[in-house]
């Protein structure tokens, strides 16, 4: 492919700077938790309390391996395990407040180097970049939806 196809070069060059912004933005975070761990607070976060074995999978981890890694997220205070209303056998993991709130400072220190990148383009441009990221985030769901994509991660 060349560029005129689409410009796939500028693409993965516009996302190579994205994933290095997200990586910037889980320095601090990583030095708490794993990445996995951190994924994992991502989605009780976004959802709320979770079966362990749907985070387990969501992970992509066995389901003794994802005990143990609730096990340490609790015993830092980042999860708590409750058990489930409508299912006592099941027990659910969801983010305490500290959890929380490092899953916020990693997506504030991101939107600001974001920010702080769009300072420098001019709003006609930011609006352009705007249209093609969120046509490109389209693209990628619609794909994800008919499975030929595998979902993204949360992170």
């Amino acid at each position: 492919m060349t560029d005129t196809d689409g410009s796939p070069r500028a693409t993965a060059d516009a996302a190579r700077a994205l994933v290095g912004i997200a990586v910037r933005s889980l320095a601090d975070a990583l030095e708490h938790v794993t990445l996995t761990q951190y994924r994992v607070l991502v989605l009780v976060v976004t959802d709320g309390p979770t079966r362990s074995g749907s985070l387990a999978d969501q992970v992509g981890v066995h389901p003794s391996s994802f005990t143990r890694l609730a096990d340490r997220l609790v015993a830092g205070g980042w999860a708590v395990r409750t058990e489930n209303a409508e299912n006592r056998r099941e027990v659910l993991l969801g983010a305490t407040a500290r959890g929380e709130e490092l899953v916020a400072a990693v997506m504030r220190r991101r939107e600001d180097e974001i920010a702080t990148v769009l300072a420098h383009v001019t709003p006609r441009r930011r609006r352009s970049i705007e249209l093609g990221m969120t046509a490109f985030a389209r693209a990628v769901e619609t794909l994800v939806a008919s499975g030929d994509l595998p979902p993204n991660p949360e992170v």
